[in-house]
């Protein structure tokens, strides 16, 4: 697999468990990711000028400048994941979902920085046992502190989502035990922390 570097660019304040909406870009909860390698430089260029645009809101003209980074490689995992977040953030989850998967499938599930956001995307989608399916797959198969942090956030936001409080609370103790200093972790903790305690109290 191609040698990528991560950048944090967004945050997603996420309301309560119970509500889809999501804010506009910020720092602090998915990633967007700006590749070292590229076969094509041209490719590359576009692919940066891409996650200009989704930061700036300009959701429309990002997807068609990522879709011709895609026309010249089409099997790059890291424009086909920042393709998926930026429908994600236009709300057009169908397709987020579509390009995520299609991220992983070309890297043989091993591309998870595109799983953690299928993860967060399926939680606002609803589809709860999906992120949960997902985020167990990359607990299970990485080491990497930073993209595990994220994936046991993920999948206690999706376990709020099912009102299983009880094992959001069971996340959140791990990512408190092991993830401080990593990334974002004090938001999500706090965060975390806010939705467990309105989550439904029979659940527990």
């Amino acid at each position: 697999m191609n040698k990528l570097l991560m950048f944090l660019l967004l945050i997603i304040s996420l309301s309560s468990c119970k509500n889809d909406k999501k804010s506009d870009y910020n720092d602090e909860q998915d990633k967007t990711i700006k590749g070292d390698y590229y076969e094509n430089l041209n490719a590359s260029d576009l692919n940066e000028k891409g996650i200009e645009l989704s930061k700036s809101g300009d959701y429309e003209l990002a997807k068609e400048v990522f879709l011709k980074a895609l026309e010249l490689e089409p099997n790059n995992p890291t424009t086909l994941s920042n393709l998926g977040l930026n429908r994600y953030l236009d709300y057009d989850y169908v397709n987020a979902i579509k390009y995520y998967q299609e991220s992983y499938k070309i890297s043989d599930s091993t591309y998870h920085i595109a799983a953690i956001n299928l993860g967060l995307t399926y939680f606002y989608s609803k589809k709860f046992d999906k992120g949960i399916e997902i985020t167990n797959y990359v607990i299970k198969n990485t080491k990497d502190k930073d993209i595990l942090s994220s994936a046991y956030v993920h999948r206690a936001l999706n376990y709020l989502g099912k009102d299983e409080c009880g094992k959001a609370q069971t996340d959140l103790n791990y990512i408190i035990d092991n993830f401080q200093g990593i990334g974002n972790t004090e938001y999500h903790i706090k965060d975390l922390t806010e939705k467990i305690k309105n989550c439904c109290p029979h659940c527990r």
